[in-house]
């Protein structure tokens, strides 16, 4: 935690984990992002091997007459100061995910620069021996095996001022106080917390151990850490449930109604494998497989001998225990695994989502004609992702609700009795974060829309009119003003003609694809800043006759800086290269190949056109 990029990407992809045993109320992510954390480093919050969980009671949330303790000589405080909490922390949401602008809540607006009072764990900034800066979380997070809290649930801590003699500030095992003057992270701040990179600071602390009320055990330990093995744990049995109860306790949530009977079926692993691997062939279709991993290995993504199907299924079956059909009317069930088991159940209530989405969809279908057609806003990639973006938020807020109505865990672990059908091949952390970006962002983005607590039926109007971007996921006010940005697609055909062959395939990466590409070379903010003039893409990739493989990505932005920037972004290699810039372009066009000569012949084509990097 050393600089604010930190605290941008967390807020790129929001995630449960306050701490263990505990589900946030605000924005979550239905995959974890190894490799890009996304949360508090868990080297920085171990301790003893215990969790704790702190229980600040409306009382003590309300209270103004709690005595701060000063050191003494410290008069800068008469009376006590008010008490904030974790929860109320947990309030400020992202307002757009490429600016970072945040929105406060106005109660804790209305005390920056004041005298706070906070009460929580310590835990090392610098390092045990010496408090001075050090971070207050909700829960002491001890355990290996623990998921550190979100930003929203940190709170970064000075005691004492710079101009103070050196003194000892020792560590506190148990629940301390914290009394200093708070600052937020409010646009043009300029203060050592927010250069840290964190939401919150108290200023000018004093931390002495909480003498109150003890704050609450968590109920138990929260989901595994990204890349550390799991210790046992044996979930909590949920209550059973008839299969046409469950089903309308879901479209009671989604504020709709089946539009046919939905049957959910056990089947066997490998009945279970064919449906997932089957509805994978349907959006992707055979001619193009070849061609998007042979453009996603160029632009260093993926394996040269990756298989685009088996890398999608191999993720999904590691995961997966349901899985509803292309109709929405049967859900398949692993016949393996225990109904009464919290995933499995949690599982099938996202499933029942996608069956009741999809049921809704083929209904629009047939009324508009198109039933046997591609839908409009999924002509290319970053538009299918979108779409995407937008059902898997609409998923993941209804499986949290659920959730939290029936006292259901969502950091439970899968069943003993889940065994993944295939190990998962490891592919590049830019990969992995591409083709999580629709389930981290879509939640955010729908909460937008609705609000935390808004009525799913409001999603209604969304679905009637998705956003045909990931841009406009990632920047909700651009969705819903489009006046905001102008969108300069590249068109479809814009390669057809540029060399002895038309391409293999040509398709849209968007912001949704640009920021995970750029990750391999820049962290947190960088790809998000780099990516956010973006007005257009499209790459095309060829394989040549003697057999080598070239690509051809043209970028479109907002004005000639946001293209400029974009060519800075990328480092030098030799099987890359961008065409000259032209001045006042607003366009940037990479050319790659995996040998000197395919690079030198794709250089020559776009050469000869001598239009590619104009002005339009």
């Amino acid at each position: 935690m050393k600089s604010k990029t930190h605290l941008l990407l967390m807020l790129l992809m929001p995630v449960i984990g306050l701490g263990c045993g505990q589900d946030r109320s605000g924005l979550d992510a239905a995959a974890e992002i190894p490799q890009r954390s996304t949360e508090v480093p868990a080297n920085k919050l171990k301790g003893s091997e215990r969790t704790e969980q702190t229980g600040t009671t409306d009382s003590d949330a309300s209270s103004s007459t709690a005595q701060a303790n000063l050191e003494p000589g410290d008069t800068a405080a008469a009376t006590a100061p008010p008490v904030i909490n974790f929860p109320q922390l947990d309030d400020t949401r992202p307002l757009d995910l490429i600016d970072m602008e945040l929105g406060f809540p106005e109660s804790l607006k209305q005390l920056e620069g004041r005298r706070v009072s906070l009460v929580g764990f310590m835990a090392p900034f610098d390092n045990l021996q010496s408090m001075r800066r050090c971070m207050i979380v909700p829960s002491y997070v001890g355990c290996t095996f623990c998921s550190p809290p979100s930003l929203t649930q940190v709170v970064y801590v000075t005691q004492g001022s710079n101009e103070a003699p050196e003194r000892p500030y020792p560590f506190i095992e148990q629940a301390s106080q914290v009394t200093g003057t708070l600052r937020l992270s409010l646009p043009g701040s300029v203060h050592e917390g927010q250069q840290q990179g964190f939401l919150y600071s108290i200023e000018n602390a004093v931390v002495t151990a909480h003498t109150g009320p003890a704050p609450k055990r968590a109920a138990g330990h929260g989901g595994p850490v990204a890349g550390k093995s799991a210790h046992p744990q044996k979930a909590t049995l949920v209550a059973p449930v008839e299969t046409t109860v469950l089903i309308q306790e879901v479209a009671d949530l989604l504020g709709r109604t089946p539009a046919h009977p939905i049957k959910i079926k056990a089947v066997s692993t490998k009945d279970f494998g064919d449906l997932v691997r089957n509805r994978l062939e349907a959006t992707f279709p055979e001619a193009s497989r070849v061609a998007r991993t042979r453009a996603f290995a160029l632009l260093g993504m993926l394996r040269q001998d990756a298989d685009w199907i088996d890398i999608l299924a191999n993720q999904q079956l590691a995961r997966r225990v349901a899985a509803a059909d292309e109709t929405g009317m049967r859900i398949h069930v692993l016949e393996t695994v225990p109904d009464d088991h919290p995933y499995v159940r949690l599982e099938l209530v996202g499933e029942i989502v996608d069956a009741l989405m999809q049921q809704s969809l083929l209904r629009k279908q047939a009324v508009s004609g198109y039933a046997n057609e591609q839908e409009p806003f999924e002509a290319n990639d970053d538009t299918r992702r979108a779409h995407q973006a937008l059902r898997q938020g609409i998923r993941s807020i209804t499986i949290r609700r659920y959730a939290r109505s029936r006292g259901i865990s969502r950091a439970t672990r899968s069943p003993i009795e889940f065994v993944p059908q295939t190990e998962v091949p490891v592919e590049s952390p830019s990969f992995v974060l591409w083709q999580s970006v629709p389930s981290a962002v879509g939640p955010f983005f729908v909460e937008s829309l609705i609000g935390a607590t808004g009525p799913l039926s409001d999603t209604d109007r969304v679905l009637d009119r998705p956003p045909a971007t990931t841009m406009e996921v990632f920047r909700p006010r651009w969705y819903q003003d489009r006046a905001r940005w102008q969108p300069d697609p590249v068109p479809s055909n814009f390669a057809d003609d540029l060399m002895e062959t038309p391409p293999l395939h040509t398709d849209v990466l968007g912001v949704g694809g640009l920021i995970p590409w750029l990750s391999q070379w820049h962290f947190g903010y960088g790809p998000k800043s780099f990516a956010g003039g973006w007005a257009g893409d499209r790459w095309a990739v060829w394989q040549l006759s003697d057999g080598a493989s070239a690509l051809l990505l043209e970028t479109r932005w907002q004005d000639e800086k946001a293209a400029l920037r974009f060519r800075e972004a990328i480092p030098e290699n030799p099987l890359w290269r961008f065409a000259p810039h032209r001045e006042g372009s607003t366009r940037a066009q990479l050319l790659r190949a995996d040998s000197p000569e395919a690079l030198d012949r794709l250089a020559a084509a776009v050469a000869s056109e001598g239009l590619r990097d104009a002005p339009p």
